[in-house]
């Protein structure tokens, strides 16, 4: 971590500021680290970030229960201190109270001294300090609209927080470990440029389309992918055949499948289930949700037999349809040994299991599902 460390200062503007976030099983080790690389008069603030509920969670440990993660603040230089944007919270309904006088305006407000008022419409709120308990973690809200499988999720909230106080509007935020990208979605809807970088070409599909289907004003030509990623057919196969695992893992993560029944691109037995996408059929006599398509992704040759068990997968996990993700060559047997059964909606009929060739996957040809990848945000989403 300590290299890691020494090139993200060497990359950070001298009014520039960092953010780490760990554990109290790593916290006082990194503290050390970035003390000797910061300096230690760049130390700024130890940030608890109270995990609200876990101990309703978590009640069974035997131990005390953790209750907090650790965020560690240091910047570049001084400059960046002077550039730091306090943040401000609602007033809580007790605060609130207090504000209980109105002047002849009809205005509320609170004396402060005898001489001095501070009103309602004027006032901030309370400035937020280094124990941050309002932001909850996904450890107690599991049905949160934001989780889309990825182990190591954090609330886009809590990034957020972190760059509206130390990035202006023209900084441009850095996560070296963006993982399926809440870093780079909190800054983009802030308005700040962003780089993202991860080790997992899962993370990197994931994130790009996620990006997307957040802000429809972007299309995937807009957000630039560097690294060994596939490019075209080649490419791909030579991936699948240096490395079955990692294709697998990216295939999923460009067409935006996510964990279900297992992390995504986690190793393992997956009882034929590579990812998992979501859709939401349009049914007029039913309450609107998500259903589920079961995703396969093979790297060489589609067997008559492959292409039954996905049916058969589908059925066992009780989903709604299944993807055979192959290269162009097999997709005839996909297409001939597959069954005909299909389920329709307002908005049309779709195969129960259909395939999709890596060659379609790069040019980001839509699959044959109802409003898949999109995700319910107060309203009913219209084509």
């Amino acid at each position: 971590m300590a290299l890691r460390l020494m090139a993200m200062r060497r990359v950070l503007k001298p009014e520039g500021s960092i953010y780490l976030h760990c554990d109290a099983t790593a916290s006082h080790y990194l503290k050390l680290a970035l003390d000797h690389i910061f300096g230690p008069q760049n130390f700024r603030r130890e940030i608890i970030w109270h995990l609200k509920g876990a101990a309703g969670f978590k009640a069974q440990a035997p131990n005390w229960i953790r209750g907090n993660d650790v965020i560690l603040y240091y910047v570049k230089s001084p400059a960046a201190v002077r550039r730091f944007n306090k943040i401000w919270l609602p007033y809580d309904e007790k605060q609130l109270k207090r504000f209980s006088q109105v002047d002849e305006d009809g205005r509320q407000y609170k004396s402060i001294t005898k001489t001095r008022r501070l009103y309602l419409d004027e006032a901030k709120g309370v400035p937020a300090t280094s124990v941050w308990s309002d932001i909850a973690s996904f450890q107690t809200i599991v049905n949160s609209k934001e989780i889309l499988g990825y182990p190591t999720q954090k609330p886009q909230s809590l990034y957020a927080r972190m760059i509206q106080a130390s990035c202006p509007p023209d900084g441009v935020v850095l996560d070296p470990f963006c993982g399926c990208g809440t870093t780079l979605h909190a800054a983009e809807e802030l308005g700040r440029r962003w780089i993202g970088i991860d080790i997992s070409s899962f993370a990197t599909g994931l994130v790009r389309d996620r990006i997307v289907k957040a802000f429809p004003q972007l299309e995937k030509a807009d957000i630039s992918m560097l690294g060994n990623i596939p490019k075209d057919a080649p490419s791909a196969r030579a991936l699948a055949q240096r490395d079955g695992f990692e294709f697998e893992k990216w295939v999923c993560g460009h067409i935006g499948a996510e964990g279900m029944y297992k992390n995504p691109g986690a190793p393992g037995a997956d009882g034929g289930v590579d990812g998992v996408m979501k859709f939401f059929p349009v049914r007029p006599d039913k309450k609107w949700k998500a259903e589920y398509a079961i995703v396969q992704v093979k790297g060489g040759q589609v067997t008559p037999d492959a292409v039954r068990a996905l049916r058969e997968t589908v059925d066992r996990f009780d989903v709604t349809a299944g993807v055979m993700v192959c290269f162009d060559q097999y997709m005839s047997t996909v297409e001939n040994q597959r069954s005909r059964e299909t389920f329709s909606d307002a908005l049309g009929t779709y195969p129960v299991i259909q395939g999709y060739s890596v060659e379609n996957l790069l040019v980001d040809a839509p699959l044959n599902l109802p409003l898949y990848g999109f995700r319910r945000q107060g309203a009913l989403l219209t084509a």
